[in-house]
C-alpha cells in the first residue's frame, strides 16, 4: 500500500494534529481552572470539612439573632452564584463540543479529504456524540440522588464531577462513582469528584 505525501494529506494530518493539541490544551486549562475556581478535590472524608467563614457565622448566629437575616442574604446570593457557576460552564462545555463537532464534519464535507480521515472524523463525532449524551444522563442521575446541581465531563478515560452541596460524604462520593462507573466504564482511580458549595 503506497502512502503518497501530498499537499492535501499533509494539511489534513496537521489538522487533525492541531485539533488533538487543542483537545490536550482544554483538558489541561480546565484542570487548572479548577484549582482557581474554589473547587474542592474530594480525595478523603470530607464529612469533617468546615470553612473557617461558616465557623465565624456559627458564633455570631449565637451571639446575635438579627445576624440570621443576613446570613439568609448570602446565602441566596451564595446559591446564585453557584446556579451562574454551573450555567456558564455547562454552556462553555458545550460551546467547546460544539466547535470540535464542526471541525470535524468540516473534514467530512470537504471534496479533498482522504477517505480514511473522513472516517477517523466520522468516528470522532459518533464519540462526541456519545460523550455528550452520556455526561448529560449522568448529571440527571446525581440530580436524582438529591444533590443542588452536578456537571460532569467526561474523556475516553477519565470523568471529572463537580456538584453542588453543603458536604461530600464518603456515601455520596461512592454513589456518584457508582453512577459513573456504571454508565462509561471508567475506573474509580480516573474519577475526579469535586464540591462546590
Amino acid at each position: 500500500m503506497n502512502f503518497k505525501l501530498n499537499r492535501k494529506t499533509i494539511a489534513i494530518c496537521s489538522l487533525i494534529l492541531l485539533l488533538f493539541i487543542i483537545g490536550y490544551a482544554y483538558n489541561t486549562f480546565m484542570s487548572t481552572k479548577y484549582d482557581t475556581m474554589g473547587l474542592d478535590i474530594n480525595e478523603s472524608n470530607l464529612s469533617d470539612f468546615m470553612f473557617e467563614d461558616d465557623a465565624e457565622e456559627v458564633i455570631n448566629e449565637e451571639k446575635k439573632s438579627s445576624i440570621t437575616v443576613v446570613e439568609s442574604k448570602k446565602e441566596e446570593e451564595d446559591q446564585d452564584q453557584v446556579s451562574s457557576f454551573f450555567t456558564e460552564y455547562r454552556l462553555e462545555r458545550d460551546k467547546n463540543r460544539s466547535k470540535e463537532y464542526d471541525m470535524w464534519q468540516n473534514i467530512i464535507n470537504s471534496d479533498k479529504a482522504e477517505p480514511t480521515f473522513k472516517t477517523l472524523a466520522q468516528e470522532e463525532i459518533v464519540k462526541i456524540v456519545a460523550l455528550t449524551e452520556k455526561e448529560m444522563i449522568i448529571e440527571n442521575l446525581i440530580l436524582a440522588r438529591g444533590f443542588k446541581d452536578a456537571l460532569v465531563f467526561l474523556t475516553d478515560d477519565s470523568a471529572t464531577v463537580v456538584v453542588a452541596a453543603k458536604e461530600l460524604t464518603p456515601a455520596n462520593v461512592a454513589q456518584i462513582q457508582d453512577i459513573v462507573m456504571t454508565k462509561t466504564k471508567i475506573p474509580a482511580s480516573n474519577i475526579k469528584i469535586m464540591l462546590k458549595d
